[in-house]
């Protein structure tokens, strides 16, 4: 059965795939202009990308996580967001602003997504109380 919670996680592995494919170029152009090798500035994409992914999928876990560990869970999210940006971004070369702007989309769609798939998780106060009911379940009575 599907449902609306893997809808919208079929929905944003999706996007992640399409913004990963879309900005691997730009990232890996500029590690290039770094004077990175190939093989290594191929890795660039994966670990910028990876480092926002892991970071996220750990903000989105409600218990077993310590407070160290959401700690660095922020601070790797807010990494790979500025990561990505300025690797979007340098891909542009500043030639234009259109330019920048078009590169910029792969990086915003991203945080976009990311952010949702986050606080998506956690839901409102209301919604985590009605989920933690079984549904269809009447209590028993009591004899007496």
């Amino acid at each position: 059965m599907t449902t609306p919670a893997r809808i919208r996680l079929a929905l944003i592995t999706l996007v992640c795939a399409c913004v990963f494919t879309a900005s691997y170029n730009h990232i890996y152009d500029v590690a290039r202009a770094a004077a990175n090798a190939p093989y290594v500035a191929a890795l660039y994409p994966i670990c910028i990308d990876a480092v926002i992914l892991i970071c996220a999928l750990t903000l989105t876990i409600r218990v077993g996580v310590s407070k160290a560990a959401r700690l660095y869970a922020r601070l790797g999210r807010a990494f790979g967001f500025a990561a990505t940006i300025f690797c979007n971004l340098a891909a542009s070369d500043f030639t234009s602003t259109f330019r920048a702007v078009v590169c910029l989309i792969p990086a915003i769609a991203l945080i976009f997504t990311v952010e949702l798939l986050i606080h998506s998780a956690h839901g409102t106060a209301a919604s985590r109380r009605k989920s933690a009911r079984p549904p269809n379940v009447r209590p028993l009575r009591q004899a007496g």
